[in-house]
């Protein structure tokens, strides 16, 4: 019996022994092997990486002033469980019936946002204060409503610098990357739309970071401290050449007369101003904007999203002459004083009178004389002594009908036909030469745009071949590149600029004249086949040694000479104040 007892308990001991050592070892394995294993999970269960989006870069004018920037705005957001299958959980019917929103219309809205990903849904955006203070005090009743606080992108000048700037807009499903990958775009990150937004998004944009958060079990925030895993990268500011007093000039000159005016520095090609008429409001989609406001925007027939500055094309009228000139006396065709027939008022050519705009003719006049007046049956008899080819060789070493290096994507080339253009579009033999009195007066189908035709002006001003418009301030780029002279002979540069001085002095562009700066200038009015034709004018000041070169068109403006020339008047009188205030008064 006593053996037994014994037995057992060294039996017992044994067990007990061995319930020791398996809890040592686990105790070893679970502290020791797989410390950090299990430290991993344990964080995990309270720690939660956030992902911080950068805030995006200030859009400067040449001065410093800020016309694109960052607001910090309050959203209340709900989980995208909040919106099932079977509609709306409580919190989101609370909200909705408290906040008073209409509720096909709302829950289409979430079910949109839940579609494409967003890791929440925003309820109210830019929330004000009354439905902020809803939410916070009865927390306990929302489960899973938040009021969260991020950047929204403001636009201090509104329509002012639509046009160039642009907008942001919400990323796209196609456009969202690996949700492992925090340098991609991930649902509800904003994205460049249109303008310098889109083109420099790369600089703007910078680089969101990762953090990891302590959160209780219902996922709010309880902890002091982030833990930054990756810093976050803030966008890079951006100055732009354009300056808001000339662009507010530039608006004031317009008015709100439809069309589109571009101003360059000279001789480093920088855009001081440059304005779309009509345009839009951007902020209108910094917070997403209501269907309403869209449809409206859409419907208009004044077209608002249209970017005439580089997306708009129009025959370029009587300014073409600068390249018909250029074209015939390089190619030994006329000289600088050569007289053709006189102008009666129109042009017999086959079977059609092909007419001047002044009805009653101009008389006799040489090369000057029908550049000055803008004569049109000068110009049709020089153009039937060129071939196409050489007329589109002259525009395209002017700029015309291909792209300007500008940095928007959305940038049209235009058209400068040729023969062969001639014959795809007409088939070979199908057209005469009748093509070449329109070519050389800017009409037919020819086509350019406002920043085409400012580079034109800019590179006539001062024989620089590879003028392109600049909208970015640099450091690299203080000193701007050497002039590249252009392949034309300098002597006719010269008659030709002396010759669009005349223009303004006693031509058809007097209304540009100003008091004490010399203007040379070239007025024109284009054809339209939808309406009353277009008004153009383009210029450089001051003429003997330019600074700046001007273009304005006006949509159914009319006469160049009479609509136009003024609003480039009114321009260059606003530019010129404007240098004398910044150099202190020194011209």
């Amino acid at each position: 019996m006593r053996d037994i007892k014994i037995f057992q308990a060294r039996i017992m001991r044994g067990v007990i022994l061995l319930l020791f050592g398996v809890i040592v070892v686990e105790l070893f394995v679970l502290q020791i092997l797989k410390h950090e294993h299990y430290k991993g999970q344990s964080l995990q269960n309270r720690q939660v990486q956030i992902r911080v989006k950068p805030p995006r870069g200030r859009i400067l004018d040449r001065e410093g002033y800020v016309l694109a920037d960052n607001v910090y705005i309050a959203d209340i957001t709900l989980p995208r469980s909040s919106l099932g299958t079977d509609g709306p959980d409580s919190t989101l019917a609370r909200l909705m019936d408290w906040f008073n929103l209409p509720v096909d219309e709302t829950l289409e809205r979430l079910r949109d946002q839940k579609a494409s990903g967003r890791p929440r849904l925003t309820l109210v955006a830019n929330a004000d204060m009354p439905r902020i203070a809803a939410v916070e005090e009865r927390r306990r009743e929302l489960p899973g409503a938040r009021v969260e606080a991020r950047a929204r992108r403001r636009y201090t000048e509104g329509e002012l610098f639509a046009h160039i700037i642009g907008y942001v807009g919400e990323v796209r499903p196609e456009e969202v990357g690996d949700e492992d990958d925090h340098t991609a775009y991930h649902p509800g990150d904003t994205v460049g739309r249109e303008g310098l937004e889109a083109s420099w998004e790369g600089d703007l944009r910078g680089e969101p970071g990762l953090f990891l958060k302590e959160v209780n079990a219902v996922g709010r925030v309880v902890g002091r401290r982030d833990v930054p895993l990756r810093p976050v990268i803030s966008g890079q500011d951006v100055t732009l050449t354009l300056s808001r007093t000339l662009q507010d000039s530039l608006s004031s000159a317009m008015a709100d007369r439809q069309g589109a005016a571009v101003a360059l520095a000279l001789p480093s090609g920088e855009v001081l101003a440059a304005i779309s008429n009509p345009a839009y409001d951007p902020n209108l989609f910094t917070t997403g904007i209501s269907s309403r406001d869209w449809q409206r925007l859409l419907d208009d027939p004044r077209h608002p999203f249209l970017n005439r500055i580089i997306q708009a094309t129009y025959p370029p009228g009587s300014p073409y002459k600068i390249v018909t000139s250029l074209a015939g006396l390089e190619a030994a065709v006329v000289g600088k004083w050569t007289h053709f027939d006189p102008c009666f008022g129109a042009y017999q050519f086959g079977n059609r009178a092909f007419r001047c705009w002044k009805r009653s003719g101009h008389g006799e006049l040489d090369h000057a004389g029908g550049l000055v007046h803008s004569c049109d049956v000068f110009y049709y008899q020089l153009g039937l002594r060129l071939e196409l080819e050489q007329l589109r060789d002259m525009a395209h070493l002017l700029g015309l009908g291909q792209s300007t290096g500008s940095p928007f994507s959305a940038e049209v080339s235009g058209n400068i036909p040729d023969t062969a253009w001639y014959d795809d579009h007409y088939g070979p033999g199908k057209w005469t030469r009748g093509v070449m009195l329109n070519n050389a007066i800017g009409q037919g189908e020819i086509l350019v745009t406002p920043l085409q035709m400012a580079v034109m002006t800019a590179r006539v001003a001062l024989n620089d071949g590879h003028l392109k418009p600049r909208f970015r301030i640099r450091e690299d780029e203080a000193i701007p590149d050497p002039v590249r002279p252009l392949p034309i002979d300098v002597e006719n540069l010269e008659w030709l600029r002396h010759a669009m001085t005349r223009v303004v002095d006693m031509g058809t562009g007097t209304r540009a004249k100003l008091e004490a700066i010399e203007v040379a200038g070239k007025t024109g009015t284009a054809e339209n086949p939808h309406g009353e034709d277009h008004a153009w004018f383009v210029c450089f000041a001051p003429a003997s040694s330019p600074t700046v070169a001007f273009v304005v068109i006006l949509e159914h403006g009319g006469h160049g000479g009479a609509v136009a020339a003024p609003v480039a008047a009114r321009w260059l009188t606003a530019y010129f104040n404007w240098c004398d205030r910044s150099s202190g008064g020194e011209s």
